[in-house]
């Protein structure tokens, strides 16, 4: 992408910079099947009806009204949540091996050289409505914002930020087909579906990093439902939806080390804005680590050896290679294992079956780990953390 990816940043402004603070930047567009469901409500609840400006319109007085992301979740019946954190287009899959063959390469026989991979178990669960309507706190962006490029049309469906992590809800489509993404069942088991090289486009959410899911039983070949869970290391950068497209196949482009600039035939940036940033804890050790966690994500700081074992060594090891286990514990006494790995401070575990039940996970330079999770979490009702055997309490 170019080099104004990251241009947007939040600082101190005049109330004249404010009045043009979105000039040149893709505005927000409302669907017609958004303002028919969010009438259909309004009239309902008020006998009110709805301009296309999104205005409520009532026979004393008039004032603006956005429709809560709680609204928008049950006319779809339940469908937005659900396919962010629950079940739509996801089931549990247990842990399996699978035989992958490294393409143009052979083993010393000359057969092709192949490797087995083992996936880890994956748990999915429902959202509990009453539950979701209160940790996210109103603070899910669910106005659509819709760009056409190039024949493509990019609708983002939903919006959450928690300062550590954000997730965008989105759909691409185009008449003919969509070949923007390669994707599969175990992509989205392992880092999630990639851009397809054999064709020019390229787009991206700028302002943070992590895995795109493709809803594989409600996409079709001309149009995909996606979500990206993305982490963001830096929260002063805002996050942009960058599109562009070249005279030439990306993988031209990767291949010959050219400046893409030099092919770039149409760009365009659009503003992904947040509804407000939803709340955080902190967690402690005895140790005097640090975990902050919110409904949706968690990030686990400096760990000591008391906590990695014996063979990690600090400014030597990953920290992310010595954590074998995430636990939450709810103060029922129910359980949420987020990561088991199969080996732990060299030595297998028992069991030996690993899980991965989270959206994305990643380690940073600052030794910190951060984990979005793939269902939403009740940080009220969280009894302890466990990492490894470590155990952080509400600080």
């Amino acid at each position: 992408m170019n080099k104004k990816s990251n241009a947007y940043f939040i600082r101190d402004i005049s109330l004249e910079e404010f009045d043009h603070i979105t000039d040149g930047v893709e505005p927000h567009v409302f669907s017609d099947r958004y303002l028919a469901r969010k009438e259909s409500i309004m009239k309902n609840e008020t006998g009110a009806r709805i301009s296309k400006l999104g205005v409520k319109v009532a026979a004393a007085a008039c004032a603006v009204v956005i429709a809560t992301p709680f609204i928008v979740n049950a006319v779809t019946d339940g469908e937005l949540f659900a396919r962010i954190w629950g079940t739509e287009g996801k089931k549990t899959i247990e842990s399996h091996t699978e035989l992958y063959v490294e393409p143009g390469k052979t083993d010393k026989d000359g057969n092709p050289s192949s490797c087995e991979i083992v996936y880890p178990r994956v748990e999915y669960v429902d959202v509990d409505p009453e539950m979701a309507e209160r940790v996210l706190e109103g603070k899910v962006n669910t106005e659509p914002i819709i760009t056409e490029f190039s024949g493509y049309t990019f609708t983002v469906n939903a919006v959450v930020n928690d300062g550590m992590a954000a997730i965008v809800d989105y759909t691409i489509e185009k008449e003919g087909g969509v070949d923007l993404l390669n994707y599969s069942q175990l992509d989205n088991e392992a880092k999630g579906a990639f851009t397809n090289e054999e064709q020019s486009i390229k787009f991206e959410f700028c302002g943070g990093y992590g895995k795109t899911f493709v809803n594989l039983e409600k996409s079709t070949s001309d149009k995909l439902y996606c979500t990206d869970y993305l982490l963001r290391d830096n929260t002063s950068v805002c996050l942009t939806l960058e599109i562009a497209e070249y005279d030439v196949p990306l993988k031209d482009i990767y291949v010959s080390g050219v400046d893409p600039d030099d092919h770039l035939l149409d760009e365009k940036s659009v503003a992904i804005t947040f509804a407000g940033t939803i709340s955080n804890k902190t967690f402690e050790s005895t140790y005097g680590e640090i975990i902050n966690i919110s409904p949706v994500s968690m990030k686990i700081g400096y760990l000591t050896d008391d906590t990695l074992g014996e063979g990690y060594e600090e400014g030597y090891c990953y920290q992310g290679d010595y954590i074998g286990k995430i636990l939450i514990t709810y103060k029922d006494g129910s359980e949420y294992l987020v990561y088991r790995d199969i080996i732990f401070n060299g030595l297998p575990q028992d069991p030996v079956d690993p899980v991965a039940s989270y959206s994305y996970i990643c380690g940073g330079i600052d030794y910190a780990e951060s984990v979005v999770f793939n269902r939403l979490v009740d940080t009220d009702d969280i009894a302890s953390i466990t990492i490894n055997d470590t155990v952080f309490t509400l600080k």
